[in-house]
C-alpha cells in the first residue's frame, strides 16, 4: 500500500520542544490510534545549513535529481526544509529497489515513466571521508535539506537515502534489527528491510501556531466559564456564613455556627481555586495575544520561527496547565453549587426531623448536625434533597438555611414536604415564600437537633429580620426513617437515634 506524501497530514503534532509526541492514525482514521516520538528542530526552518567543508564539497557533487527535479537544482545542506522526524514504519521498501535511478540499484530503476522520481542516497552525495557514522540523525539533516522529501529510509545500519514516499512490498519475517554504525542502542534498518521515517515540515508553522491558538482559546473559554461559576459559590457560601454564623452563636447553637465555619473553610478553597484559575486565564489571554500578532509573519525567517515555536511552546503549556484546572474546577462546581436538572420536587420525599422526634413541633425551624457525607453546598431545597438523592448510600438527611427570596413554586420546593400545606399563624406566610436558594449541609448521621418555639411570636420579624426562619429547617428522608424514631435515647441502645434534641424557647433572628 502507498504511503504518499499525504500521509504526514494525519499526523498530529505536540508543538513543543524537541521530542515531541506524534499520534498516528490507520488509514482513513480507521484502526488504533498510537504515540510516536517526535523529533522537533523547528527553530532550523529557512536556516542556511551550516558551511562545513562537508557541505560545500557535497553541493559541489550534487548531480543527482530528487522527486522530478532538475539535476542542477540539487543543493544539498542548503536550507533546512524539515524540522522534525518520527519513526513510521519496517518494511521492504519498493522504492529503495525500484525507485533507485542513480545508485547502486540504477538498473532496476521502472519509475521514469511512472512518477519521474527517484530516491536520493546520502552516500551519493557525501563524500566518503566526510561521511559520518550514520544515525536516525545523521540521515535526517541529510534529507531534510532535500526538497521534495517527505520520508528517509535506513537499510542494514548505514545506508540513507531520501525518499518523497515509501511503498511496502512483500517481504519475509525479518525485522529491522541492524544497528547503526553512529549509535548501537538504535535500530538502522536490516538486510533487506528499511527503518522508514516521515519528516514534519517547516512550512506548517503558521498552521501549527494556529492549532495551538485554538486549542488555547477552547480549554481558555471553559476554565473561564467554571472560574466564574466557583467563584460566584464561593462569594455566596462566605457571605451566608458572615450571615449565620454570628447569628446562631448569639442564639446559643454551637453546632450551627460550626456548620458556617465548615463553610468558611471551603468558600476559601473555592476562592483559592478560582484565584489560581484566574491567573492562568490571563496568561492564556496574553499568550493569545502574542500569537496574533505573529499572523502573516514570514516563517522561512529563522528569528520568525523561533517566535512561533517559543509561543506554541507556551501556548501548549498553558493549554495542559488549563486542561488541569478545568478538572479541578469542575469537580469544585459539582460539590459547591451543583446544576441537577432532575431536582424538581425532589424535597417532596424529606420530612423535618422533628417529624420523628415530636410531631408537635414538626413545623417549627429547626438546625442540626452530625457527621458530613459531603461539602456544603449552594442550592435550593430541592437541589440540596436531590444531591442527598444523588449520595445514595451516605446522605440521610440535610440542614436547610435560606439565602435569596422569589415567587412560589409548587412542589414544596420552599418548605420541604410536611410543610407545603396551609398553616396558621407566622407559618402561613412560608407557603407564600420563595423556592429559595439556600446554604445546605449533607449528613450521613444525624446527631444533634435544636428546634426554635418562638419564631411565630412576632410576625413583624419576617419584615425586620434578612432571613425567614420559617425556611431554617433540618430534613432527613422519610424513607430511612419511616416507622422509627430519632428521639434521643438515653440508653444508648439506638443507632440511628439523635444524641440530642434541644428545644430552644426563643428565635435565632
Amino acid at each position: 500500500d502507498a504511503m504518499a506524501p499525504s500521509v504526514v497530514s494525519t499526523i498530529l503534532i505536540a508543538a513543543s520542544a524537541a521530542p515531541a509526541v506524534a499520534l498516528l492514525r490507520g488509514a482513513g482514521g480507521a484502526g488504533t490510534v498510537q504515540a510516536t516520538e517526535m523529533h522537533m528542530y523547528r527553530s532550523d526552518c529557512g536556516k542556511s545549513h551550516t558551511a562545513s567543508k562537508l557541505s560545500m564539497r557535497a553541493m559541489a557533487k550534487a548531480k543527482m535529481p530528487g522527486a522530478g527535479m532538475d539535476l542542477g537544482a540539487i543543493e544539498p545542506f542548503k536550507k533546512v526544509l524539515k524540522d522534525g522526524f518520527y519513526e513510521v514504519a519496517c518494511v521492504k521498501d519498493m522504492l529503495f529497489t525500484y525507485g533507485d535511478k542513480f545508485h547502486d540499484n540504477k538498473h532496476e530503476y521502472n519509475l521514469q515513466d511512472i512518477a519521474n522520481i527517484s530516491i536520493v542516497h546520502y552516500d551519493s552525495l557525501v563524500p566518503k571521508e566526510d561521511r559520518e557514522p550514520m544515525t536516525h540523525e545523521v540521515c535526517f539533516d541529510f534529507c531534510r535539506t532535500i526538497p521534495d522529501m517527505g520520508f528517509f529510509g535506513l537499510q542494514n545500519g548505514r545506508m540513507c537515502y531520501c525518499a518523497p514516499y515509501y511503498k511496502a512490498m512483500e517481504s519475509d519475517s525479518t525485522q529491522c534489527d541492524a544497528v547503526c554504525d553512529g549509535n548501537p542502542s538504535t535500530m538502522c534498518g536490516g538486510k533487506s528491510k528499511s527503518s522508514i521515517f516521515g519528516m514534519h515540515d517547516c512550512d506548517s508553522t503558521a498552521t501549527d501556531l494556529a492549532e495551538s491558538q485554538e486549542k488555547l482559546g477552547e480549554v481558555a473559554e471553559k476554565l473561564s466559564t467554571l472560574e466564574e461559576a466557583v467563584s460566584s459559590a464561593a462569594s455566596r457560601m462566605q457571605k451566608a456564613a458572615e450571615e449565620f454564623q454570628p447569628m446562631f452563636g448569639k442564639a446559643g447553637d454551637p453546632v450551627a455556627a460550626d456548620l458556617f465555619q465548615s463553610a468558611k473553610v471551603f468558600a476559601g478553597e473555592l476562592e483559592a481555586a478560582s484565584t489560581k484559575a484566574k491567573a492562568i486565564s490571563t496568561a492564556a489571554e496574553d499568550a493569545d495575544g502574542k500569537a496574533a500578532e505573529m499572523e502573516g509573519s514570514d516563517f522561512s525567517k529563522s528569528a520568525d520561527v523561533k517566535s512561533a515555536e517559543t509561543a506554541i511552546k507556551e501556548m501548549d503549556k498553558i493549554a495542559a496547565d488549563a486542561t488541569n484546572a478545568t478538572k479541578g474546577l469542575e469537580k469544585l462546581a459539582e460539590q459547591s453549587a451543583p446544576e441537577l436538572k432532575d431536582a424538581a420536587e425532589a424535597s417532596k420525599k424529606y420530612y423535618p426531623a422533628m417529624y420523628f422526634v415530636d410531631k408537635a413541633f414538626e413545623d417549627v425551624p429547626s438546625t442540626c448536625g452530625g457527621t458530613p457525607s459531603e461539602k456544603p453546598l449552594i442550592g435550593t431545597l430541592d437541589v440540596c434533597a436531590r444531591a442527598c438523592d444523588n449520595d445514595v448510600h451516605e446522605c440521610v438527611g440535610f440542614s436547610f438555611f435560606p439565602t435569596k427570596q422569589g415567587p412560589p413554586t409548587q412542589g414544596g420546593s420552599s418548605s420541604g414536604g410536611r410543610l407545603r400545606r396551609p398553616q396558621q399563624g407566622f407559618l402561613q406566610a412560608a407557603v407564600e415564600k420563595a423556592d429559595n436558594e439556600g446554604i445546605c449541609f449533607l449528613f450521613s448521621k444525624m446527631k444533634t437537633l435544636t428546634y426554635y418555639t418562638k419564631c411565630d411570636a412576632e410576625p413583624a420579624l419576617l419584615q425586620t429580620s434578612k432571613v425567614d426562619p420559617s425556611q431554617v429547617k433540618c430534613l432527613v428522608k422519610f424513607a430511612e426513617f419511616e416507622g422509627v424514631t430519632l428521639k434521643p435515647n438515653p440508653s444508648g441502645k439506638c443507632d440511628i437515634c439523635l444524641k440530642e434534641a434541644k428545644k430552644a424557647d426563643r428565635c435565632f433572628a
